[in-house]
């Protein structure tokens, strides 16, 4: 059968052809271009701590936008790219198709990014593990420390990969490529753990991990973050509200009791490593954010506020009446911006994050770069715990010694206390698709949203296989489309 998989290369991009068996018995010449570019350890570093910087990069990265616009907690009626199909009531089915322009924006994006990241990890593991070879850094011995990055790395990709589509490939050093087949989204979850758990071991009590040539993790906070990832990628795999009651709660809580113990934002460094989502979704302009904050956050920090803005065009809606301190986040205008009445008036919003809000420009030296909060931490601890315990985890949170608010101790209680808390305090304060993964593992996603990605149209069609896709009120709750069955907007 004929395979080409476009995403498989010994560089930056995966790409490796196969048009038939015979094919497989010509000279490879990637061995020998892996060579000649790999030849010095500085070559070989160079391209491991870029991978480290470029993964890093992508989690809090332009992708994220879309992901953002499937959970309510932006919104828009900017057909830019198209943020607007992915922010569209009822849901818009993905438009997976080869010739849809905007596909590598979108569904593509993550696909051919996060791979890259997988094959420099497997090209350094080659290299120490297979090919024997030992690195150093003027004059030390950085082998297993690069081996440990190198499996974060691959980790880390893998682990967003699983987040995001619906499956993908797993490839390690030794996969016969001419045989490669998908893996299931939660295969490719277990490959991630794996990997990441293995950071940690050659981690030891020495290994440390370079975010950046200004920047480098310390051993016991790269093995906290470490753990903090696979807490969040364990918990945040399921799809739906059943699946979720199959998560093993032992192990994401032992997951998040070796994990951060304060917030982890290292520094932006300038035009190297930055958050693009705030970037892009903190721009103001026309009297209003470019991205602006949905009603869905308005309406949780003020019940009487509606679930989609007034369609008559006199109604401007008042300022929000909340007692947590924390609707300061947000600031509230009159304007409606960019807001088009044609594309849907009950799209529309008064407000836009001003809490990460640096005239417009985040690509700034210096600035937190939010990567994983404690706060995020903290709620994914009360959500595997008991709905007591849940509670006072909690109320010792940012919703309580900030929003001063205390959560009674029962089921109903904590979930509505979670969604609240993933709206309000983690709006722009957690990686991509944050809001969008704890959402759809509680059900409370819109109708017809889609649930995860599908492998892209374009990859597909080189690869000889149909294309699909999710979402769209066609599909409401077929597999990989929202049901709607706990919707946000019935709280």
């Amino acid at each position: 059968m004929k395979k080409i998989i476009s995403y498989l290369v010994f560089s930056t991009m995966l790409f490796v052809s196969f048009t038939s068996c015979e094919d497989l018995n010509v000279e490879n010449i990637n061995q020998a271009d892996r060579e000649r570019a790999l030849a010095e350890d500085s070559d070989v570093i160079s391209l491991l701590d870029g991978a480290t910087t470029n993964v890093f990069a992508h989690i809090i990265g332009f992708s994220g936008i879309y992901m953002d616009n499937l959970a309510d907690q932006s919104t828009t009626t900017n057909a830019y790219v198209s943020f607007w199909s992915f922010a569209n009531q009822p849901r818009e089915q993905i438009n997976n198709s080869p010739t849809n322009a905007d596909l590598g924006n979108h569904v593509g994006n993550s696909w051919g990014s996060l791979n890259s990241y997988i094959n420099s990890a497997n090209t350094i593991i080659t290299l120490i593990e297979i090919d024997g070879k030992q690195l150093f850094n003027e004059g030390v011995d950085v082998t297993n420390q690069k081996l440990s990055a190198a499996y974060f790395v691959k980790g880390l990709a893998q682990g967003y990969l699983s987040l995001i589509y619906d499956k993908a490939f797993i490839v390690n050093p030794d996969t016969d490529l001419s045989a490669l087949e998908f893996s299931t989204y939660q295969e490719v979850m277990a490959a991630s753990i794996t990997n990441l758990e293995k950071s940690v071991q050659l981690a030891g009590n020495s290994a440390t991990l370079r975010l950046h040539d200004s920047y480098t993790l310390p051993n016991a906070l790269y093995k906290q973050v470490a753990n903090s990832f696979m807490a969040k990628i364990t918990i945040g795999n399921a799809r739906t509200k059943a699946e979720a009651a199959n998560t093993d709660k032992a192990k994401v809580l032992a997951y998040v009791n070796a994990g951060i113990t304060a917030d982890f934002t290292p520094p932006t460094k300038q035009s190297v490593l930055f958050n693009n989502l705030q970037d892009w979704r903190t721009f103001f302009i026309s009297g209003q954010g470019y991205l602006p904050t949905d009603i869905k956050v308005m309406h949780f920090l003020d019940s009487n506020y509606p679930v989609d803005y007034p369609t008559d065009p006199n109604i401007i809606l008042d300022p929000v009446q909340s007692n947590d301190p924390r609707v300061d986040y947000f600031e509230y205008n009159s304007a409606f911006g960019f807001l088009r009445e044609s594309r849907g008036r009950y799209l529309f919003t008064n407000y836009f994050n001003v809490r990460k809000f640096s005239g417009n420009n985040r690509n700034v030296e210096g600035i937190p770069l939010d990567i994983f909060t404690l706060a995020e931490l903290q709620y994914i601890k009360a959500e595997v715990s008991s709905p007591a315990d849940a509670a006072a985890i909690l109320d010792a949170s940012p919703r309580g010694t900030v929003g001063n608010i205390t959560t009674p101790g029962t089921a109903t209680e904590v979930e509505k206390a979670l969604l609240y808390e993933y709206s309000v305090e983690l709006d722009l304060n957690a990686s991509i698709g944050t809001h969008w993964f704890y959402m759809r593992r509680n059900d409370m996603l819109q109708e017809g949203t889609p649930l995860h990605y599908p492998i892209p149209a374009s990859e597909l069609e080189i690869i000889g296989e149909e294309f699909y896709t999710f979402g769209g009120t066609a599909n409401i709750g077929s597999e990989g489309t929202a049901s709607g069955a706990n919707s946000w907007k019935n709280f």
